[in-house]
């Protein structure tokens, strides 16, 4: 049976007089209840499941897209090579991988599934006699028939009676250097103009260039028959509004409406956009303690000369000063206000002012609760940190964490004192850092312990009993 040790240490239900460990509890519950209310919906989680169904028939399709478009591309490739490199007409029309792709990209689809042959003798047709195929056929058949004028014969030869050739490139040539006389069949798939006479044109005695028949049939080829993708449905996307706070409730509403705190608020606002330099913003000992207090800096204000530099650090050289102190808090102060690139701008920034009031309001109340019942914020702070640290050093040299792992486990603070090896031997004789910072029921219990010792003032005779609540 779970035990409420609010009531074992007479705590009271007025925040000012709860003890540490029921006020925790009332913060956990209420940012329970806040992060319940930010969750999705029933409505939201019936969309959820819709959409993963959808997509999952999504990738199924996509991946038989994918696969059909390789063929396809393998299709083309083929038929580009082949035109390119074949030597005769009957190697064209022989081959029925080639035709394939002519026929379809040339809407002959049916023809060539039902009749081949046919296809064969309208492209091979001789376009002089009234008689073939082609000339016998529909408007549309004579002309795929004159596209390609597979039914020329001979060698190919240009308007003044030169032989048109192949070079060792198999580049067209017309002027003796030939390797291989090109057939006249093939001269408008090698992209030769040919004149009515099946000549082909010459402009200052070179050939010249004709439509390029093969790229046209492979661009309406790959149209007509390459999938696109289907686009996977996203998740709408869920963005907390800035101002989402997980202690957010009546009693931090009514702390951050309270006079002194506005005051404060206000001061910051109307006065950190007329600073033009660090000078100014260290000038005024108000302004830059606000700023301090927002990221928990507060008590460095008394050392302006190391905070300047921390402000100024760049955070890409790995010897600047905020990256050598290593504390998360000076890095994030340097990488919020970005003072090496952009100066005091970014500070004077209207976001940066919001940004900076939401972590004062916050860190404020948090110290607020911890002066009415001391530990509360400690104890919130070490959920918050210990789940960043991998090393039991990081534990010691961090005063927040330390606290409580060595008010939680009766650590005596003379161990302090020991050398730092000693320390970390004494503190991982009870503790396991990196099970415990994933542990979350670990990292409660621990909580829970350094509170109720807290509160108690400690762990003696009278209270050694407590411990065996927790295991």
């Amino acid at each position: 049976m779970a035990i409420d040790l609010s009531i074992l240490l007479g705590g009271s239900t007025s925040m000012a007089t709860m003890s540490p460990l029921a006020m925790y509890k009332k913060l956990q519950k209420t940012a329970a209840e806040n992060q319940a209310a930010r969750s999705d919906t029933d409505a939201e989680k019936a969309a959820a499941i819709v959409r993963d169904f959808n997509n999952a028939a999504i990738r199924v399709r996509n991946a038989q897209y994918s696969a059909e478009n390789a063929r396809v591309e393998n299709d083309l490739t083929y038929f580009r090579n082949r035109a390119a490199t074949a030597t005769t007409v009957d190697e064209l029309i022989n081959d029925d991988r080639f035709l394939r792709v002519l026929a379809y990209a040339n809407d002959f689809k049916d023809l060539y599934n039902n009749d081949i042959q046919r296809l064969r003798d309208i492209l091979t047709s001789d376009l002089n006699d009234p008689n073939s195929v082609a000339r016998q056929g529909s408007l549309k058949e004579l002309e795929l028939a004159k596209k390609y004028n597979f039914g020329a014969t001979g060698t190919q030869l240009d308007s003044d009676g030169n032989v048109v050739g192949l070079d060792a490139d198999g580049i067209p040539v017309n002027d003796g250097t030939a390797v291989t006389p090109l057939p006249a069949g093939l001269a408008k798939i090698r992209r030769l103009a040919i004149d009515m006479n099946g000549a082909a044109m010459l402009s200052d005695g070179k050939l010249l260039a004709g439509p390029d028949i093969i790229g046209a049939d492979i661009a309406k080829y790959s149209g007509a028959y390459k999938k696109t993708l289907l686009q996977e449905e996203k998740a709408p996307e869920k963005r907390l509004a800035p101002s989402a706070y997980e202690f957010d409730g009546p009693d931090f509403e009514k702390f951050r409406s309270r006079r002194d705190v506005q005051a404060e608020i206000e001061y910051y606002r109307e006065n950190i956009k007329d600073i033009q330099s660090l000078d100014d913003l260290f000038g005024n000992h108000r302004l830059l303690k606000f700023l301090l207090s927002s990221y928990d800096l507060e008590s460095e204000i008394q050392y302006p000369g190391k905070i300047r530099k921390i402000i100024e650090s760049d955070l890409s050289d790995v010897d600047s000063l905020a990256n050598r102190f290593q504390d998360p808090r000076f890095q994030q102060l340097a990488k919020d206000i970005n003072f090496h690139i952009l100066g005091v701008s970014k500070l004077k920034m209207v976001s940066t002012t919001d940004d900076i009031i939401r972590k004062y309001e916050r860190l404020a109340y948090e110290r607020h609760l911890d002066e009415q019942a001391p530990g509360v914020r400690a104890a919130i702070e070490f959920e918050r940190r210990i789940k960043d640290v991998s090393k039991t050093v990081q534990v010691l040299g961090d005063a927040v964490l330390r606290e409580v792992v060595t008010v939680a486990n009766n650590i005596p603070k003379e161990l302090a004192y020991q050398e730092v090896d000693s320390q970390v031997t004494a503190l991982e004789k009870r503790i396991d850092v990196n099970a415990l910072k994933n542990d979350p029921t670990e990292i409660e219990k621990m909580v829970l312990r350094y509170l109720t010792f807290k509160d108690s003032g400690g762990i003696g005779s009278s209270q050694s009993y407590l411990l065996d609540l927790f295991g």
